[in-house]
């Protein structure tokens, strides 16, 4: 059961893509991105992006794995419910029942130069 301290915490959830789903991850981006936004602004969505086989190169297809994202909320329960509620999950292109969801403590964080 979920505990309520009010303190955030930072959750990194890896959030694979079910098979042959490129045609769908294009499809529902741009909803997967304002729905994101709220989650920003709230400091719920601290650090998120794709997974991929290798770095796309310029001109070919990407091979997308998934995402990885790093959460912020009091428990997992929270996280959990988070993510069920992203259009990525709701449309089918993650695979729920992958998802790894762990608690995070950052060292480092910087953005690239």
């Amino acid at each position: 059961m979920a505990t309520t301290t009010g303190k955030k915490r930072e959750f990194l959830c890896i959030l694979p893509d079910r098979p042959n789903v490129l045609a769908l991850r294009k499809q529902v981006k741009g909803g997967h991105y304002e729905g994101i936004q709220p989650l920003i602004a709230q400091g719920k969505l601290v650090d998120g992006g794709t997974i991929f086989e290798q770095h796309p190169e310029e001109g070919k297809d990407a091979q997308f794995l998934g995402s990885v994202v790093v959460y912020a909320a009091e428990n997992a329960e929270e996280v959990r419910n988070i993510i069920n509620k992203d259009i990525y999950a709701t449309s089918g292109l993650w695979d729920l029942e992958k998802v790894q969801i762990f608690p995070y403590v950052p060292a480092v964080r910087q953005p690239l130069p």
